[in-house]
């Protein structure tokens, strides 16, 4: 094998651990440790004090992504809880709903 090879397959293996290390970081900060924090486990128990101009203001910024508009998308996907969990388990209700199927309509 030649030393262009050798370079070639090293610059491609970097390249390709770079993107993997990447893309498991998580840059979202975990939830702090207030009673408030440790009781939410849905959007709307977040969006109670979070108000949704705070996120149109770091969504400019580039600092939160604009996911959190779709109402299907939990912050805990994200955002750890206090007690390290991500988010809940999805039930049969929040399949549907996320496949968009109606429970009346099989």
């Amino acid at each position: 094998m030649k030393s262009r090879d050798l370079i070639f397959a090293l610059i491609v293996i970097i390249v390709v651990g770079g993107l993997y290390y990447l893309s498991t970081r998580n840059k979202a900060k975990p939830m702090s440790a207030r009673s408030e924090h440790a009781t939410a486990r849905a959007r709307e128990d977040c969006l109670q004090c979070h108000l949704p101009a705070r996120f149109e203001e770091l969504e400019r910024q580039h600092k939160h992504p604009g996911k959190w508009r779709d109402a299907r998308v939990s912050c805990l996907l994200c955002h750890k809880a206090p007690d390290g969990t991500r988010a809940q388990r999805l039930n049969i209700d929040n399949i549907h709903q996320l496949a968009g199927l109606n429970r009346q309509n099989p």
